[in-house]
């Protein structure tokens, strides 16, 4: 074999092993999603050296009584409606909450958890995978510009032969041999584009563990507080909409409060005023396949709040960021 060809043969077998690996990342990062399990990407170094920026992590879902001092938890952040923190579990508190604590901090967080926030214990992390995330969410266009690139010319290169027979026909034979290899043409810029796209996208699948999953609209009055004591709402519903949203109603008899916030598996998503008796859920997820417990939280005032007993549970699918959400 030629040095020429042997360069060829190498060059196209790492382009394909890149890709490999990539696929192969992906698989674990996104294949436990099937599972109910929960897929995020880190945005800060606050669990150095366990965790880095932009290492996906993927969580397994469990009961309150497996949680341990130790794991790595996955919870609704207390100081910030609407996000996500995960931090590892440091002490049982004697009033039965839990404080958590990045590994890199200095100190514990200020606030306590209840074992009902927790979404999930660190299972698997799966390395750097979750940069692009980190990147779209800096708004750093250069760094997406450069990674499509490179994967458009990794892809170019692995799908093209790694040996060739080395003969160069003439005559007409070498007028067949041309007509016979035209049609591989656009199978192979098809294989191309696929692949890119399928992958770029891919990429950008796990959600940042600072980032809401699902988003709620409503429109209702507002109304002012009157000392009182905060009631749950009850007799919760829920109704599938045509456009692949679910309506959460309620009942409330109590004092109006200052707001009603939508707790989707314990995380806070959303706020609705206090006129409101429903709200509309929706998921804006690329990819996903879950089940959720959807409950309402009254917020007579910021800290003086009171959970629903009943509850709702929704199923949400979507593939490349087509699908639904519905009642389950």
């Amino acid at each position: 074999m030629r040095s020429s060809s042997w360069i060829r043969f190498t060059v196209v077998l790492t382009a394909r092993g890149i890709l490999a690996a990539l696929l192969g990342l992906l698989f674990w990062a996104i294949a436990p999603m099937l599972l109910g399990w929960h897929s995020t990407t880190v945005m800060t170094g606050s669990m150095e050296p366990s965790l880095h920026v932009g290492d996906v992590v993927v969580s397994k879902t469990v009961t309150p009584h497996e949680l341990r001092t130790g794991q790595v938890l996955l919870f609704a952040d207390p100081d910030h409606v609407g996000t996500l923190r995960m931090h590892r579990f440091d002490t049982l508190n004697d009033d039965g909450t839990l404080t958590t604590k990045g590994d890199a901090n200095p100190a514990a967080d200020s606030t306590p958890i209840t074992r009902s926030a927790v979404l999930g214990v660190g299972y698997l992390r799966v390395p750097l995978i979750g940069t692009p995330v980190r990147w779209a969410t800096d708004g750093n266009a250069g760094a997406l510009t450069a990674l499509g690139a490179a994967l458009l010319a990794v892809t170019a290169l692995a799908v093209i032969p790694a040996v060739t027979d080395g003969r160069t026909p003439s005559g007409p034979a070498a007028g067949r041999a041309r007509h016979r290899a035209a049609p591989r043409r656009p199978r192979t810029t098809a294989a191309v584009a696929f692949a890119v796209a399928g992958t770029i996208g891919a990429l950008l699948l796990p959600a940042p563990a600072a980032a809401a999953t699902f988003a709620a609209t409503t429109a209702a009055p507002t109304s002012t507080l009157t000392a009182a004591t905060a009631t749950p709402v009850t007799a919760l519903t829920c109704t599938s909409n045509g456009d692949g949203s679910v309506t959460i109603g309620w009942t409330y008899t109590g004092t109006a409060p200052e707001r009603f916030t939508t707790l989707v598996d314990g995380q806070a998503t959303a706020t609705t005023p206090a006129g409101t008796r429903s709200t509309t859920l929706s998921s804006w997820d690329l990819f996903t396949w879950r089940t959720s417990t959807v409950s309402i939280r009254t917020d007579l005032t910021t800290t003086w709040t009171t959970t629903s007993d009943s509850t709702v549970r929704i199923v949400t699918v979507r593939f490349l960021g087509f699908g639904r959400t519905s009642c389950a």
